[in-house]
């Protein structure tokens, strides 16, 4: 299959089952093609490209779930305005504030004004870098 093309999902649909009769038939693959006027190139392509498929979709949704489970972090919340005030007088969420990153295990990154945006992006790429190479962050 060319990149970039979006399977027929019809037609894999009916190569699938024909492959599937054929097995369920009993007859070999000349005979089957001979019966279904097929061509036993086709069908050959066809149930080797099944493979093929099958093994790439899966190749892929496990990389999905490695991806997933390797990350380091956990979802992000902003507190509510009726959060403590830091040492600073200013609530969390303020600009100013201090910035609480949660990891994983209880872990956290604590970022105290003022923040150089680029540093704490190039720390994050950093952070999820390690913890999709290793399969887990090292402790901070």
């Amino acid at each position: 299959m060319a990149q970039g093309r979006s399977r027929d999902k019809r037609k894999e649909a009916l190569w699938r089952r024909t492959v599937r009769e054929q097995r369920q038939s009993g007859l070999t693959i000349r005979a089957f093609c001979r019966k279904h006027d097929l061509t036993e190139t086709a069908f050959y392509f066809w149930r080797r490209e099944l493979v093929r498929r099958v093994a790439a979709d899966r190749e892929a949704f496990v990389a999905r779930r490695r991806r997933r489970r390797l990350t380091p972090f956990l979802p992000v919340w902003i507190e509510s305005e009726a959060a403590e005030p830091t040492a600073a007088g200013r609530a969390p969420h303020e600009p100013g504030g201090r910035i609480e990153i949660l990891l994983d295990r209880g872990r956290r990154i604590h970022v105290a004004p003022p923040v150089d945006r680029q540093a704490l992006a190039d720390v994050l790429v950093v952070l999820s870098e390690v913890g999709t190479r290793s399969g887990e962050a090292p402790a901070c």
